[in-house]
């Protein structure tokens, strides 16, 4: 591996510590920036997801398949999806960790990347089963609401 590729995953890897597990707070919790931006409404939360993009476009350029950079990208988008929800957003982002995560799977990927590939694609894979099954659950009570809807008139 060539000595620019070494020191920009140096650097994602020093990023992502920043952003979530810089710090060390009770009971030996790690946490960093995401945590603590995130108290900030609105701007918090765009910073460091826009920090966290970073790295996912990052591992693009080192070479990461699509499995693995729409796994990388999921793990962004939970973060960002729970932080929604009020209160256990913000000790979500203490504890998910999705930048960590994804360096860890650019490291995965640079050791193995087949390996990596696959489990992405497991993984994924998965999640369009699942999700395919929420929706046809979802169409197949709709249909029995609308026709008890019917029948009661």
């Amino acid at each position: 591996m060539s000595s620019l590729k070494n020191k920009k995953i140096d650097e994602l890897k020093a990023l992502s510590v920043l952003l979530d597990s810089q710090f060390t707070g009770p009971f030996g919790l790690k946490f960093g920036l995401d945590g603590i931006l995130g108290f900030i409404p609105g701007i918090g939360d765009l910073v460091t997801t826009a920090m966290s993009v970073y790295i996912l476009f990052q591992a693009a350029t080192l070479g990461c398949t699509p499995s693995t950079l729409a796994r990388m990208g999921l793990n962004i988008l939970i973060e960002n999806v729970v932080d929604i929800i009020p209160v256990f957003g913000h000790v979500f982002d203490f504890l998910w960790k999705a930048n960590n995560k994804n360096i860890e799977l650019l490291d995965q990927h640079i050791l193995n990347p087949r390996a990596v590939t696959l489990k992405s694609r497991f993984i994924l894979g998965g999640l369009v089963v699942i999700l395919f099954s929420l929706l046809t659950l979802s169409a197949v009570m709709s249909f029995y609401v609308i026709q008890w809807f019917i029948n009661l008139f």
